[in-house]
């Protein structure tokens, strides 16, 4: 394999396995003679967890994160139209699209066998928003060989330097028209612009849908989740409250065995002091019988 072929093997492989399987990767180059393949992989660093998440994303995920990135051509579109309302739709569309495929990363992890949970999301939506913004940052996340998260400002060409890993070419942006624009040409290309939008605008209903499905059998799980642990808590709390319901009982009855304890010592002391005393009288009165038997 080249390098390419190589690096995206590497960046797809759990988090924590990444150094040493590019150490071992570069020093097996090494030893089959290629030198210049053994330094490159030895060069490359490791992902970010936001990073890592977007690769795992496109490599199990990709159909998802194409759907994604197929909204570009129509926000540009509505961008530059005066209908601020389709425009405010599709942001909402793709504010779904992007929380829902974000999500599904942390299942892309899970799947690998690394759990990197889910603060490094704001990363992964931020990257897929850049993608979304800048062509050749779709490209760049395409490649699943991303080493830190992309970021947009506005719709300004994306930082891309040191953002990939291994070699990289951003494509060529295209000169003519956004697809979908108005052409001024004849009535076949008017014709045939409706059509197309159509198509395009069920595209992203089916895609909205389906993303609007997928949360919702996400919060459905988590619903069912919660109600199973409160399940299990109530039936430990009764438990517990039963347990201590019982020590408590117990520690009464002891209690009380220990006042009758008290009290029976208590006349135990008291008639030990009688009897002393009774000892102390009786040895007394034998005494004076035998001086008065002596006289």
């Amino acid at each position: 394999m080249d390098l390419t072929e190589r690096a995206g093997a590497l960046y797809v492989l759990p988090l924590d396995r990444f150094t040493a399987a590019r150490n071992a990767a570069a020093k097996e180059a090494a030893k089959d003679g290629d030198r210049d393949l053994a330094a490159a992989l030895r060069s490359l660093p490791k992902p970010s967890s936001a990073a890592w998440l977007v690769n795992v994303l496109v490599d199990r995920r990709r159909g998802e994160v194409e759907q994604v990135l197929d909204l570009a051509a129509s926000l540009r579109e509505a961008q530059a139209s005066p209908d601020r309302a389709r425009l405010h739709a599709l942001g909402q569309q793709r504010q779904r699209l992007l929380s829902a495929v974000a999500r599904q990363a942390l299942d892309a992890a899970a799947e690998v066998g690394h759990d990197v949970g889910p603060a490094a999301l704001p990363g992964v939506e931020q990257t897929l928003r850049a993608a979304l913004a800048d062509p050749a940052a779709a490209a760049a996340v395409l490649t699943g060989r991303l080493v830190r998260p992309l970021e947009a400002s506005g719709w300004d060409p994306v930082d891309l330097d040191g953002a990939v890993a291994g070699p990289f070419t951003p494509p060529a942006t295209a000169s003519g028209p956004a697809a979908g624009t108005e052409g001024t040409g004849g009535d076949r290309g008017g014709a045939a612009q409706p059509r197309k939008a159509s198509a395009r605008q069920r595209k992203e209903a089916e895609a909205g849908l389906a993303a609007a499905r997928e949360a919702l059998a996400d919060a459905r799980d988590r619903l069912a989740a919660a109600a199973r642990a409160s399940e299990r808590i109530g039936v430990r709390r009764d438990g517990l409250t039963a347990s201590v319901e019982d020590l408590e009982e117990r520690l009464g009855a002891l209690r009380r065995e220990l006042a009758d304890l008290d009290g029976e010592r208590s006349a135990l002391v008291r008639e030990t002091e009688a009897a002393a005393r009774a000892v102390e009288e009786a040895e007394a009165a034998e005494e004076a019988a035998r001086t008065l038997l002596e006289d």
